[in-house]
């Protein structure tokens, strides 16, 4: 579990920092390693889905698309 007042200390941190401290953290990790060039794909499509927040398809019409593509192949 996560130590609250440190979470807390970390909050108050500047968003740069704060994406400083992850990036540190994730380095000190060894499972689940993302090369640099996936973790642009990543942030790109984070960057892209914060700024359109309402570009998005339901669970339900994904598979109603997915179910459509199958019958025509």
């Amino acid at each position: 579990m996560v130590d609250q007042a440190l979470l807390e200390q970390v909050m108050r941190l500047d968003e740069s920092v704060r994406r400083e401290l992850r990036d540190a953290i994730d380095h000190s990790l060894d499972d689940g390693y993302v090369s640099p060039e996936i973790a642009a794909i990543i942030d790109q499509r984070i960057a892209e889905a914060d700024a359109n927040p309402n570009d998005f398809v339901t669970l339900d019409e994904d598979e109603r698309e997915v179910r459509a593509r199958r019958r025509i192949a």
